[in-house]
């Protein structure tokens, strides 16, 4: 990925390649230091399909709405947007 955080100043977009910039990857952090929504990634690491909804839903929430009826992700993807 040409634009991933690979370093300081290595991606000219900022964020760490995450969408939203600075202020979308601090709501990560702050997000991923909760147990539970690390509970939450654990599962999802598990399913490749899982893992793909909640990276898509944590760079855009709007998301949430594609995912919300989907039955192997829906429900994780429930949980997590309480955490959002």
């Amino acid at each position: 990925n040409p634009f991933g955080g690979g370093g300081a100043g290595a991606n000219p977009f900022g964020g760490g390649g995450m969408p939203g910039g600075p202020d979308a990857m601090k709501k990560a952090q702050e997000m991923m230091s909760n147990p539970k929504v690390m509970e939450i990634m654990m599962k999802a690491q598990s399913n490749p399909k899982i893992m793909k909804a909640v990276q898509e839903c944590m760079g855009n929430p709007m998301a949430f709405a594609k995912y919300k009826d989907d039955p192997d992700v829906g429900e994780l993807i429930r949980e997590l947007q309480k955490y959002m």
